[in-house]
């Protein structure tokens, strides 16, 4: 859906505003040179989103601000912006038309950047369009301006309707999206600069990389014979790893025997050290038991040589025996009583001593057999010990090459091999990166299909409407943005017919992009397109067949018919018929200050008059 400008206004704090007010579908501001026409283009292109600042003059001093309202759908918008640049301030709200309790609904920011607004508004959202054969990028409100808005200059311009310089490709890749409905989204990028660069610097590393490898292979060496090498040696380094295996296979059961008989003679001199340590226990306690019956005997003989003594009175005192003891003891009957004693503690000792000895004969003969055991699994492992050696012996004997050697090799082949491998990859990645440096440029043709020969029947139609009937053929070339008429290249043609084309081309691009439902913004704003071909002297302007008075009424009389779709604003010095004025409802500036409106900005009755801002200053800087 297009917008549609509704209203153009500037302001100044205590003064009277200007305004200039459009139709939804076609517009005419006429009058003479310096009555600020062509400024109400550069205003209308201004706030819009071009860049810059406007051009000051006596009738615009005091006025800061400029402020144009647009309608889409039910939407109202205003933007507003200082005319000395910066910033655009947009706002919106639900149209005039819409109103609750006979009030209109009030104005809101929006915080959409102005350019993304009009892309989105004029449809072509997510288009993406080349703005060099090497990027991508989304269409923006430049792309729409420059194929909506003509100024004078540009009309009557020699240089292509793309334009020249930064922002011509994208301003082909727009057209085309207008004219064909599809963006470049399918198209392959080229590289880039830096990308080249980037794809050089690889290039030659990957070439740096190639010639180190070529340094270590040989060069009696390929790849072929060097894997049959390789695979011999893995038939030897197989059998050697066989041999191991069978080797390691009887070693692991030698070992696991002589770890078994070593646990066994653990076993077994555990049991010996046992049984020794008992038997050198028993021999002690039979020891301990003889020396107790010989004490006991030694004690029993002393009562015996006691019992055989007389009794004695003290050699000292001379006092009798009875004084000196217990006369218990001196009865006849308690030696009697001690030897008693003594005997049935020795029968007690012999006895114990009696049940001593078969536990020292059964030690002994632990240590008997323990003995034995020992000796017969030291021997047993001496022979298993033996055995492994011969084994190890026989293996180093057998094997006819170090494995060492075989895999010192084995690394050796395998790192030329992948050094081939390598060299492949890098050679196959050199021809990738060298065709990347050089990639080959190819023309870029849109296939915009019929629509071309569509806006060409418009644009003919159209010519034939302002006077030109002599025209046979006018088609689209889309390569160039332009019009072939009669086999002729737009540019070819005087300034005069220059114009008229291109005003043509324009109004009938946006005519067919708003039926079959392209993006575009919906509005043609023409500066003076009929002001070269009514020049009368113009050494440019050779071919001019058809009267000036022919096509200027032609012109003004098609535009008052103009129903759409789409809205023509139209900015021209050309007079017209006062019935066509008033069928156009055309805005009419006088250079009179004494009738009429004088010009945009309104008349100044305390100021001193000055002529107005030129008609004819070249704007092409700002768009």
């Amino acid at each position: 859906m297009a917008i549609t400008l509704k209203q153009l206004s500037v302001n100044g704090p205590g003064l009277s505003p200007a305004v200039v007010v459009f139709d939804s579908r076609r517009t005419l501001v006429r009058g003479p040179s310096d009555t600020g026409k062509s400024h109400i283009w550069k205003c209308i292109w201004f706030l819009l989103g071009g860049t810059g600042a406007l051009e000051q003059f006596p009738e615009s001093k005091g006025y800061d601000s400029l402020e144009l309202a647009f309608l889409h759908g039910e939407h109202e918008y205003r933007v507003r912006k200082a005319m000395s640049g910066g910033a655009a301030r947009v706002l919106m709200r639900q149209n005039a038309l819409w109103v609750a309790d006979g009030a209109p609904n009030p104005l809101e920011d929006v915080v959409q950047d102005l350019g993304e607004l009009l892309v989105s508004l004029s449809g072509a959202t997510g288009k993406l369009v080349l703005r060099t054969r090497s990027e991508k990028g989304p269409i923006t409100g430049d792309d729409l301006r420059h194929w909506a808005l003509l100024s004078q200059p540009r009309m009557i311009s020699e240089d292509a309707t793309k334009g020249t310089g930064h922002g011509s490709d994208k301003h082909v890749s727009s057209y085309s999206l207008f004219l064909s409905g599809l963006d470049d989204s399918a198209v392959e990028l080229y590289k880039s600069a830096s990308e080249k660069d980037h794809a050089k610097g690889m290039l030659a590393a990957a070439e740096s990389e190639l010639a180190r490898l070529k340094g270590l292979i040989p060069a009696d060496a390929n790849r072929a014979s060097t894997v049959q090498a390789l695979e011999r040696l893995d038939e030897r380094l197989n059998m050697v790893t066989t041999q191991f295996q069978a080797r390691s296979s009887a070693l692991k059961e030698l070992r696991q025997q002589i770890a078994i008989t070593g646990n066994a003679l653990t076993m077994a001199s555990i049991q010996l050290a046992s049984a020794t340590s008992m038997h050198e226990r028993f021999m002690m306690l039979d020891l301990k038991y003889s020396s107790d019956l010989a004490r006991l005997g030694a004690t029993n003989e002393g009562i015996e040589f006691f019992e055989a003594l007389e009794e004695t009175p003290c050699p000292l005192c001379g006092t009798p025996v009875e004084q000196h003891v217990d006369t218990g003891n001196l009865k006849p009957s308690a030696p009697s009583k001690y030897r008693n004693a003594i005997a049935a503690e020795a029968e007690k000792i012999r006895e114990l001593r009696r049940g001593l000895q078969p536990s020292l004969r059964q030690e002994q003969a632990r240590i008997s057999i323990a003995t034995t055991e020992v000796e017969r699994l030291k021997e047993s492992l001496k022979l298993l010990e033996e055995q492994e050696t011969l084994v190890l012996r026989a293996a180093s004997q057998e094997f006819d090459a170090d494995p060492r050697e075989l895999a010192e090799s084995h690394t050796r082949l395998s790192a030329l091999i992948d050094a081939f491998d390598e060299s492949s990859r890098l050679q196959a990645e050199i021809t990738r990166l060298e065709r990347a440096t050089k990639q080959k440029r190819t023309a870029l043709v849109r296939n915009v299909g019929s629509h071309g020969d569509k806006v060409g029947a418009v644009a003919r139609q159209m010519l034939h409407d302002w006077g030109f009937t002599s025209i046979q053929s006018v088609y689209v070339d889309a390569a160039a943005c332009d019009l072939i008429i009669d086999g002729r290249r737009r540019l070819s043609y005087g300034a005069g017919k220059r114009a008229l084309f291109l005003t043509a081309m324009t109004i009938a691009l946006m005519q067919h992009a708003l039926t079959e439902g392209h993006p575009h913004l919906g509005v043609v704003v023409l500066d003076s397109p009929l002001k070269a071909y009514a020049q009368k002297e113009s050494l440019d302007d050779t071919d001019r067949e058809i009267p000036t008075a022919t096509v200027n009424a032609s012109f003004y009389r098609w535009l008052s018919l103009f129903k759409g779709p789409g809205q023509i604003i139209v900015l021209e010095n050309e007079v017209l018929a006062p019935a066509t004025a008033r069928t156009l409802g055309a805005i009419e500036f006088t250079d009179d200050y004494t009738r009429g409106r004088q010009g945009f900005y309104p008349r100044r009755l305390t100021s001193a008059q000055s002529p107005g801002p030129s008609d004819g200053t070249e704007f092409g800087d700002l768009a």
